[in-house]
């Protein structure tokens, strides 16, 4: 590349073109492979929020329901509406029915007799002596004392909830409906930021939108393919809409007799990638910048390469001549590969001009490297194979609680943390092997083996914990990020012993426990709790409660694993926890044995408990999934760990 005013080579043209072809190539691939991965994540973020909001959009219909049951009860109970459901008095029934669901802001309400036969409908006041549309709702109250379904009554859909009228046996039924209109979809919008349209399917008739939070234009351009969406099941996509393109998910709210009744949740991937469009205007400025760096940097170098070039070749030309020259001094000066290369050729010409018989000999210094030979002396290498138990402790999210902080700060962070860890584990007799960045990998029973080691971790960590949480404390008061440390504890036979060279040992342990201890610390960030042990270090230490996790099988091991909590010595556990931890192993046993409402029944329970709700969910996930696909004969009851 030539610029107006400057002289340059064809040597220096070509480095200036390569590097700055080479630098927006790099750029470019960059970008684009950036800007995939950012479409990418955006997707899968959205269809995530779709997902979310599925759960979202199902957990508020039967909050729905609940308030619905509970505000029909205060009704139900009522002595005088009793009085009046017992002597059949409508007029009565009617406007205690009209008062109730105008006070609960209800649709309609109706009362239904023991044979399904309407006694009093405020919907619909001519159903009066008509048996009651939706029977099947009767039944499922007789059995479970309450019902809820969504149906549709005269091209509107109702949320419907039946509860028995109590004397103290059912003397009738009482049914509630709730409309769904655009405000429900509004609602749910404002929750989760989801556009939501209820769509309803009758027989072969063509799909019906009920309500929606899509504007007119919208609503007309899903028209186009809803009665497929109706014939399928539930299902996701990516659909083009106005030259737009949206992520979808269709998801049944009920189904009965021919109809379907279903939502279509959706979201623009425009408005998914507009949290990244600042990104790619830094990432092009910073490429604009980088590449006018480039070209300026690279036209200085290519200069400081091709002109001294260009002096060796016009002296390698004079001696060629017969005329022995030197080199030009700003060649000589450059102090690299260069500045080497002028000085040999200086010290060649002068040697050409001693020797004219070999001046058409071509000087080259060829330095060969001197072999580098292992030291020998009498150190012995390798190890032993004992019984040790590894802890392995690490800050959560150490670089993100850095990101605010200046290098000196997180230094002082990373300092204090790791000063408070190293005096525990010395306390309790641990030898640290190494510091890897934020986190310590300790060993106790090598070199020096004693009985209770295993005791001395888990004692050790639960102290850890407790000096971490009090160092958030005064860091916190320092206007500090407060730090979470998790640690793994394994114990295994290893082998212990010197590991390197002859000129360089190390002492450490090796063996696929510490491999095991080191995921057991990753898993404290799945589970959220601060301590992880194996089932060899729980059997080892049975003086302390635990709370068992899980059963994991990790990446690269076949058999399963139990994994547990160290909460602490019993005495320290009051009664309130000890009867919360029964229920959830309880909880936990039924689950292994395949009783899914049981567990979940006891998992929910205990869910809002400190400490609770993150295991909780979890197994209240797991069955979510196999209540709807079910384990094999082979499935043990454990989790499989994907990631290290």
């Amino acid at each position: 590349m030539i610029l107006p005013g400057l002289r340059s080579s064809k040597l220096e043209n070509r480095i200036v073109v390569f590097f700055v072809v080479l630098l927006l190539f790099v750029q470019l691939a960059g970008f684009f492979a950036i800007r995939y991965a950012i479409e990418q994540s955006a997707r899968s973020n959205l269809r995530e929020d779709l997902n979310v909001g599925v759960r979202v959009f199902k957990r508020m219909l039967e909050q729905n329901s609940q308030q619905l049951v509970e505000a029909t009860a205060v009704l139900t109970y009522d002595f005088g509406f009793r009085e009046a459901v017992s002597s059949q008095d409508r007029d009565t029934i009617l406007s205690a029915l009209g008062n109730h669901r105008d006070r609960i802001k209800a649709a309609g309400m109706a009362l239904i007799n023991l044979q399904n036969v309407v006694v009093a409908d405020t919907l619909a006041v001519d159903s009066t002596g008509k048996q009651f549309a939706f029977p099947e709702l009767i039944a499922a109250a007789a059995d479970m004392r309450r019902s809820s379904a969504i149906r549709m009554i005269d091209g509107t859909v109702y949320q419907i909830v039946v509860v028995p009228v109590l004397a103290p046996l059912p003397i009738s039924w009482v049914a509630m409906s709730f409309v769904i209109d655009d405000a429900v979809a509004s609602d749910l919008k404002r929750i989760n930021s989801l556009d939501v349209t209820f769509i309803g399917k009758t027989g072969n008739s063509p799909a019906e939108i009920f309500a929606t939070t899509l504007s007119p234009f919208m609503r007309e351009q899903i028209r186009g393919f809803i009665d497929n969406l109706a014939n399928q099941p539930e299902m996701g996509g990516t659909r083009t809409l106005a030259g737009e393109e949206f992520e979808m998910l269709s998801v049944t709210i009920d189904r009965y007799d021919n109809k379907r009744i279903f939502a279509l949740l959706q979201r623009s991937m425009r408005d998914g990638l507009r949290p990244y469009d600042s990104l790619q205007v830094v990432l092009l400025f910073l490429a604009a910048v980088g590449l006018t760096i480039s070209l300026f940097g690279s036209m200085r170098i290519a200069r400081r390469i091709s002109r001294p070039v260009s002096a060796l070749a016009e002296a390698a030309r004079a001696v060629a001549a017969g005329r022995h020259v030197s080199v030009s001094a700003e060649a000589m000066r450059q102090n690299d590969e260069i500045g080497e290369l002028a000085t040999a050729f200086d010290n060649m010409s002068r040697g050409l001009a001693e020797r004219d018989r070999m001046r058409d000999l071509l000087g080259k210094v060829a330095s060969p490297e001197v072999a580098e030979q292992l030291l020998r002396q009498n150190i012995e290498l390798g190890g032993e194979e004992r019984q040790v138990t590894v802890m392995f402790a690490d800050i959560r999210d150490f670089t993100e609680l850095c990101e605010t902080l200046s290098p000196h700060d997180s230094l002082m962070l990373l300092n204090r943390y790791l000063e408070r860890i190293s005096g525990v584990i010395d306390h309790y007799e641990g030898v640290i092997d190494k510091y890897t960045g934020d986190g310590v990998m300790a060993l106790f029973g090598a070199p020096i083996a004693r009985a209770d080691d295993p005791e001395r971790a888990i004692l050790a960590a639960l102290e850890i914990n407790r000096r971490v949480r009090e160092l958030g404390q005064e860091l916190a008061r320092e206007g500090l990020p407060h730090p979470l440390v998790g640690i793994g504890i394994n114990t295994s036979r290893v082998i212990a012993g010197n590991i390197g060279t002859a000129s360089r040992l190390n002492y450490t342990v090796l063996g696929d426990g510490v491999n095991l201890a080191a995921r057991f610390e990753s898993l404290t960030k799945r589970y959220q709790v601060p301590v992880v042990v194996g089932r060899e270090t729980r059997e080892k230490v049975p003086g302390l409660v635990y709370r068992e996790l899980d059963k994991v099988k990790v990446k690269g091991k076949k058999v399963a694993v139990r994994i547990f909590e160290p909460l602490g010595r019993e005495h320290e556990i009051d009664a309130v926890a000890l009867a919360t931890l029964h229920t959830y192993h309880e909880a936990i046993e039924a689950y292994r044995q395949r009783r899914w409402q049981q567990a979940a029944a006891s998992l929910a329970a205990i869910r809002d408990q400190p400490g609770y709700h993150r295991v909780c969910e979890i197994y209240l996930e797991y069955i979510r999934q196999f209540e709807s696909a079910p384990p094999d004969q082979t499935w043990d009851g454990s989790f499989a760990l994907y990631e290290k």
